[in-house]
């Protein structure tokens, strides 16, 4: 499929759909073909795709990275980022491990009756 098609199927812009689909060719989660036939394909199986592996190759950072420095003078503020950070951390390795446990293909099903 084209980055064209795709583009076209989720109504949004065919560039935007190239830059999505970097990441996932560099973590080998696709392959990508040039030319006037080329286009996209998944690189194995989506039975071997994690939804892990898709989240880590499309966002190389946490879930909420850190907002800045708070106010140094304010108890709250001064400690707020490390409280969220912890907090964000948390959530960030449930959602690690519940993606780590589908996969593509589970995922395509609940779509493609």
């Amino acid at each position: 499929m084209s980055s064209s098609e795709l583009a076209s199927s989720t109504k949004s812009n065919p560039t935007l759909i190239r830059q999505l689909l970097v990441p996932l060719n560099e973590a080998g989660l696709i392959k990508t073909y040039r030319g006037k036939k080329g286009g996209v394909a998944l690189a194995k199986d989506a039975k071997e795709v994690s939804l892990k592996q898709i989240y880590e190759a499309s966002f190389n950072s946490k879930l909420m990275s850190s907002r800045g420095v708070g106010n140094e003078n304010c108890p709250v503020g001064s400690n707020i980022h490390c409280v969220f950070d912890h907090v964000m951390g948390q959530m960030e390795d449930v959602l690690m491990s519940h993606l780590n446990d589908k996969n593509l293909a589970e995922l395509l099903e609940t779509f493609i009756k």
